[in-house]
């Protein structure tokens, strides 16, 4: 059996959907604002050893991320 969607309905959720990624857009861009200046900034040398460049690479990613997502005081 076939069950038919409603267009109305389905026209609803998108325009709610993309609402809502306006909003966290805009509440990102007020809220979370990094700080680059803390960021390292290490020039990658030609006979650099690659997994210390993306360990560290991930290192500052998860240092970020943490920065972005604990509250403000």
């Amino acid at each position: 059996m076939v069950r038919r969607t409603n267009r109305q309905l389905t026209r609803l959720y998108f325009i709610l959907v993309l609402v809502m990624a306006f909003f966290g857009g805009w509440y990102a861009d007020r809220n979370w604002q990094p700080d680059f200046s803390q960021v390292d900034r290490k020039p990658v040398v030609e006979n650099g050893n690659w997994i210390d460049f993306f360990s560290a690479l991930g290192e500052e990613t998860i240092q970020l991320f943490l920065g972005l997502t604990t509250p403000s005081k």
